[in-house]
């Protein structure tokens, strides 16, 4: 293939890679696991320039028998081809850190295990540094074919990222109760193995490009499935929002057990307001945060839909026999949110909420306001009163 059908394909790859990182900007400034995914996109348009080169230098020089007439560029050959597998080492280890915080959302192990997790890329870089110091002293074709013999190895240790990132995302999916979480989960720690699979086939035909323009088009349909799930899910608590809230509804009513009876419950914080005048926001997002988290170990337990539908409010989606299921669910979280440690954050200030709920069995799914409506006039628990200053 020649070189001027290769930088065609990969300058259509670098510009869908310099999109998405546009359209990605914003979000990269926020979380460490998406900043990370920001890098590796950085990363890729790195790999794919020095690739480029690198097969260019490869085809004029080594292919024609010109390496001889000029050592200078055999030189620039052995360290173009090492900084080429040394970015995509370190595309193994990015995608592997992004999949780690967006699981486990742990920074501080993540930090404290970073220099483990660093092993494999670093003696990489290290064998990659030393292939590059033997081609100053011989040609581009011994150069080439030392790096040849050691690249099984460092596809190797790439593919030992993308097994440790498989196991941790099985690991969560299997935790996860809510079959979108899972979802996502199991569908990140299966994707790397596509631009795997194109290493290693580019490996067996190195004049075929397959890795540039797949690693371009699998990291494009990472950001759109992450897009997808940050338009259903709320970013403060990383819980369902209300658009999720609206699809699960038109699923359940379609799907509903007929032995069963659906219930909506909606929960409003008390005096939210008066908790950001008091405390400032961020106290008042820490409050909405704690309490998310609350509520999902309590739905996880009754196999409950958590939604946040309001800046204050929660809804749950539950299907019981009879409304007395309710009620004792109801009794429980007030119980259970009494003795929580959250409330040990706001001092004498005791974080309560009110509770209504309504049986939506029989209701349209579409109508969302009409639900809430009808939820609204039942109330189980009322607004606790004000604490006093």
């Amino acid at each position: 293939m020649s070189y001027t059908a290769l930088i065609e394909i990969n300058i259509i790859s670098i510009i869908i890679l310099l999109i998405t990182l546009l359209q990605f900007r914003e979000s990269v400034l926020r979380h460490l696991e998406e900043r990370i995914l920001g890098f590796t996109i950085i990363d890729t348009i790195i790999y794919i320039v020095l690739s480029t080169v690198t097969k260019m230098l490869h085809v004029i020089h080594v292919q024609n028998d010109l390496y001889g007439s000029n050592q200078k560029i055999c030189v620039v050959y052995a360290v173009m081809y090492a900084l080429s597998l040394i970015s995509s080492l370190l595309l193994g280890q990015l995608w592997f850190s992004f999949i780690y915080l967006r699981v486990r959302k742990s920074v501080y192990s993540y930090k404290h295990l970073f220099p483990l997790f660093s092993t494999p890329s670093i003696i990489g870089i290290f064998i990659c540094i030393g292939i590059s110091i033997y081609g100053f002293t011989n040609d581009c074709h011994a150069t080439s074919l030392q790096f040849r013999r050691l690249l099984p190895f460092l596809i190797g240790l790439n593919l030992l990222y993308i097994f440790a990132t498989m196991v941790i995302g099985i690991q969560n999916a299997i935790a996860q109760k809510n079959s979108t979480n899972r979802k996502e989960a199991l569908y990140l720690s299966i994707i790397a193995f596509i631009p795997s699979f194109a290493c290693i086939i580019q490996y067996f035909t190195p004049n075929i490009p397959l890795t540039d323009p797949i690693f371009a088009l699998t990291l494009l349909h990472v950001y759109v499935t992450l897009l997808k799930y940050r338009i259903t899910s709320d970013p403060l608590t990383g819980i369902n929002n209300k658009i999720r809230l609206i699809d699960y509804l038109q699923y359940i009513t379609q799907h509903q057990d007929s032995s069963k009876r659906l219930f909506i419950l909606l929960l409003e914080v008390d005096y939210f307001r008066a908790i950001v005048r008091k405390f400032g926001y961020e106290m008042s997002d820490r409050v909405i945060a704690d309490l998310a988290s609350f509520l999902k170990r309590q739905c996880r337990e009754q196999r409950g839909f958590l939604a946040r539908t309001g800046e204050s409010q929660f809804s749950i989606i539950m299907e019981c026999d009879e409304i007395s299921e309710i009620e004792q669910f109801c009794q429980k979280l007030i119980r259970d949110c009494d003795r929580d440690s959250m409330q040990a954050d706001m001092n004498s200030w005791k974080i309560s909420f009110s509770l209504h709920y309504a049986e939506i069995s029989n209701m349209s799914s579409s109508n969302i306001s009409k639900i809430f409506a009808e939820a609204k006039k039942n109330c189980y628990k009322p607004e606790t009163p004000e604490p006093k200053e």
